[in-house]
C-alpha cells in the first residue's frame, strides 16, 4: 500500500478556471481510498473520474467533501483503475483560498 499526494493551491485572487488533469500512480492499479488534508475557503469542485475521463469514480463534489477531521475518515472507494491513473476535474471559482492535497491511497 503507497500513498501519492496531489497538490491543490489556489489564492483568492486567481482567476476562475477549470482543470482536467491525468494523474499516474506508478505500478499501482487499486484506488483505496482518498482524503483531503489542508485549507479550503471554499469555491472549487473536484471530480475523480477514470483515466479516459468517460466514467466518474467520485461525481462532482465540494473539495471539503474529502476532507478529514471531526470524526471524518478518508472517503473508501475499493476502485480499480486502467493504465495505474485517474482523471481529477477541478472547477475553481475566484475567491477561494486553497492550500493542501488530496491523499489518494493505493496498492498494487
Amino acid at each position: 500500500m503507497k500513498r501519492f499526494v496531489y497538490n491543490i493551491n489556489k489564492q483568492s485572487s486567481d482567476p476562475t478556471a477549470t482543470s482536467n488533469e491525468v494523474v499516474s500512480f506508478d505500478d499501482y492499479d487499486h484506488l483505496k481510498a482518498v482524503s483531503w488534508i489542508g485549507e479550503n475557503g471554499g469555491n472549487i469542485d473536484v471530480e475523480i473520474k477514470t483515466h479516459d475521463g468517460k466514467l466518474s469514480i467520485v461525481e462532482s463534489v465540494p473539495l471539503d467533501y474529502f476532507k478529514i477531521g471531526s470524526g471524518r475518515e478518508e472517503m473508501i472507494l475499493e476502485q480499480p483503475i486502467s493504465n495505474n491513473s485517474i482523471r481529477i476535474a477541478t472547477s475553481f471559482i475566484t475567491g477561494a483560498e486553497v492550500k493542501g492535497a488530496l491523499v489518494f491511497t493505493l496498492e498494487k
